[in-house]
């Protein structure tokens, strides 16, 4: 029997969707951790960075898990503005809204990596959140077992879309910056930053503490969500407007 990791990674190569009995969820994080490493390791595709969601405790308390939304960034995946996208290559698309750092030098994360903002650039940018897994397998399960799941399915990782440089982040507000977004010409709604990035690399900081990670130069960071995720369809045409920091327009075909 393939184990789960040979089967995420047959479905990402195949852009399928794919079944998961109970007998192989991942029961625990460290087990979804091992899942992904070894998904990465048959892959063997590059990857140039993280993304993290629930990255605050919080977030994670009113999500009912024990910890973040993790996964690697695989460079094939990235895209700048404006884009179209194959919706195939992303099944079961969750779109959010995000602030992606680009790392600048080499950076570990360690304790007090989060003052080293001379080590990172802040763009406005999109998750395109996606998964290997049918929905069916997923329906039944308590929020911690269907997060184990999506961690090792590599965080859900679909694709990112990198908009505009944040021109001076350190005289803006981030918290208070609102995301307006047209649905094929209707607006959807506008909400607020729930989470700072430095947050996050506090959060991926501790996620590794006894092994910690290393972003590159040139490494991409997404660190989660500034709206309320909500799911888009083959067709659908999306300008989001993050007012003051520029626009990102996205056709999914």
């Amino acid at each position: 029997m393939n184990t789960l990791a040979e089967k995420l990674v047959d479905a990402w190569k195949k852009r399928d969707l794919i079944e998961v009995k109970s007998d192989q969820l991942p029961k625990n994080r460290m087990e979804s951790h091992s899942i992904q490493e070894n998904f990465h390791k048959i892959l063997k595709k590059k990857t140039i960075g993280w993304k993290m969601g629930l990255v605050t405790k919080n977030l994670q308390q009113g999500a009912k898990v024990d910890g973040p939304m993790i996964g690697k960034i695989i460079e094939e995946t990235v895209f700048i503005n404006p884009s179209k996208i194959q919706y195939s290559k992303v099944p079961e698309c969750i779109l959010e809204c995000e602030f992606a750092l680009k790392f600048l030098e080499d950076t570990k994360m360690v304790p007090g990596a989060e003052n080293k903002k001379e080590n990172y650039e802040i763009y406005i940018s999109l998750e395109l959140v996606s998964s290997r897994v049918k929905s069916d397998s997923k329906k039944d399960l308590d929020p911690q077992t269907l997060l184990n799941l999506n961690i090792a399915d590599n965080g859900g990782q679909g694709a990112i879309v990198i908009g505009d440089k944040i021109k001076n982040p350190d005289k803006i507000d981030l918290n208070s910056i609102k995301v307006e977004v047209d649905v094929n010409g209707k607006i959807t709604g506008s909400w607020e930053k729930r989470a700072h990035p430095i947050e996050a690399i506090k959060c991926i900081t501790n996620e590794f503490k006894d092994n910690p990670v290393t972003f590159k130069k040139g490494d991409w960071f997404m660190t989660g969500s500034i709206i309320q995720p909500f799911k888009v369809n083959k067709g659908d045409k999306l300008k989001i407007d993050f007012k003051t920091l520029g626009k990102i327009n996205l056709d999914f075909i």
